[in-house]
């Protein structure tokens, strides 16, 4: 992409710019005392993700107290696959992220309304796409990741009713992430308590009422995303102002699409591959039997309530960072960047060590009294999640990236350092090494590395924006 001198545009006195009202539930990106105004961002995503990661937590509650330890790993053998469909959609709406960031900050209202539209238009139809495509070819997934054979046939069924699920969860990503951008945080977070208040009570009924245990709780998944989508586009559609979307005349602009894909394909890419690599490493962890696959999965799910907190730093930080590179308040970017980073990495340490130290009590939430499991479970917090503020560095200095215009830099340092790396280790290390510690402390050093290498990318693309260059998007 090209590298140009932008002319910055006059301020506000406080160093912003100048300040339009704002309507009730939006954050001012722009102007006020930004600690403040990332706390108040960051926080109903920090509460939405953590929302989101126990109710999805409740189909292996309600499992492991409702249904049997082979039931509880079927839906735990799909995790990797499930986590990369989630991050891939993840990553690729951060391209909507950024694209909005900056034309929201530049105050490009055509720009931003054929975002809004060719975003919603794109995820529905791609969404569709997959779903069609994960259906038939569930079985054969879990086949390449060596899923246990008495696992096999509950998890291809959960599987397909997920994929069912992906066009809903398509437009809720990108639409959540329009509104978020847009600086409303709160109605996210709401229609998230909605779906996931529905996905538990449905989850108990449906475990009650049917036989089939692992089937119940793929339909409440699957009606759960649903909702959600239903109300994001609900909202998007009452919505004011450019960040609207309508069903008439909506506008698909491929010159758009091909700007959102520049920046969300590298994301994604980046995003899907600590996942890509876990499917090699998911069919090790198969191989230790029902119990490991149990205790894997109930640890994940701990991990993820760290990574909502974490990971809700890394969405302010492309919103804070790429709407004032806009408007062209380097000041704010620079504090942007230490706030954030400041509140991940405490965040990341903080919360790892803290629920490593409660691992046994957690883990018996989820599979009581599975002695074996929960030895398990122990063995991966010990090694992954106590060293959870290194994948938060990480992530924050590639949202910075994103933010400046460098979304390959990240998804380079992901394929050297997270893709082959754990390749490598699992070809040639684990096989000599062959326990659940060497299984698991690959996690960390990859982190390490990718860290490091994310540090040197963030370091040149700042120094470059400091002498007056903004990379276009």
């Amino acid at each position: 992409m090209e590298m140009t001198e932008k002319a910055l545009p006059p301020l506000a006195a406080d160093g912003g710019s100048p300040a339009p009202k704002k309507r009730r539930f939006e954050i001012d990106i722009l102007n006020g005392p930004l600690v403040r105004s990332i706390l108040l961002y960051s926080l109903p995503v920090m509460i939405g993700s953590l929302i989101q990661v126990l109710f999805n937590a409740a189909d292996t509650i309600v499992l492991g107290n409702m249904a049997d330890l082979n039931a509880v790993s079927s839906v735990g053998a799909t995790g990797p696959i499930v986590a990369l469909l989630v991050n891939s959609f993840i990553g690729l709406s951060g391209g909507t992220n950024v694209i909005l960031a900056r034309v929201l900050g530049e105050k490009k209202d055509d720009e931003v309304k054929a975002c809004v539209d060719t975003s919603i238009v794109f995820s529905f139809v791609m969404g569709v796409a997959i779903a069609i495509f994960g259906f038939f070819f569930s079985h054969r997934f879990l086949v390449w990741t060596s899923c246990p054979e008495e696992c096999l046939e509950g998890a291809t069924l959960y599987l397909r009713l997920y994929f069912l699920s992906v066009p809903a969860i398509m437009i809720y990503n990108f639409g959540a992430a329009i509104i978020r951008v847009s600086g409303d945080t709160q109605r996210p977070l709401y229609y998230l308590i909605a779906s996931g208040l529905l996905n538990v009570l449905m989850n108990i009924l449906f475990c009650a009422i049917l036989t089939q245990k692992v089937a119940a709780v793929a339909i409440a998944t699957l009606a759960s995303q649903v909702l959600g989508a239903v109300l994001v586009m609900v909202q998007l559609c009452r919505a004011k102002g450019a960040c609207s979307f309508r069903l008439r005349g909506f506008r698909f602009d491929p010159k758009m699409l091909r700007r959102i894909l520049r920046i969300g394909i590298p994301g994604a890419v980046n995003s899907s591959l600590y996942s890509i690599s876990n499917l090699q490493i998911q069919s090790a962890i198969n191989a230790w039997g029902p119990a490991a696959i149990a205790g894997n999965t109930a640890a994940a799910s701990v991990e993820g309530m760290v990574a909502s907190f974490t990971n809700a730093l890394h969405v302010a930080a492309l919103a804070f960072i790429g709407q004032n590179i806009g408007v062209g308040n380097r000041e704010r970017v620079k504090k942007s960047i230490w706030f954030c980073y400041f509140f991940g990495i405490g965040l990341g340490l903080l919360l790892g060590l803290g629920l490593t130290a409660l691992g046994r009590p957690i883990l018996n939430l989820y599979i009581p009294g599975e002695e074996d499991a929960i030895a398990c479970g122990i063995v991966r917090m010990h090694h992954i999640l106590a060293f959870y503020a290194i994948a938060s560095m990480s992530g924050l200095y590639g949202s910075a990236l994103q933010a400046f215009g460098y979304p390959s830099q990240p998804m380079i340092c992901g394929i050297v350092f997270v893709l082959v790396f754990r390749v490598i280790w699992m070809s040639f290390v684990y096989p000599s090494f062959h326990s659940l510690e060497s299984l698991y402390i690959c996690y960390t050093i990859s982190w390490i590395l990718n860290n490091l290498a994310h540090m040197v990318c963030f370091i040149i693309a700042y120094r470059k924006y400091c002498k007056g260059y903004t990379r276009r998007v």
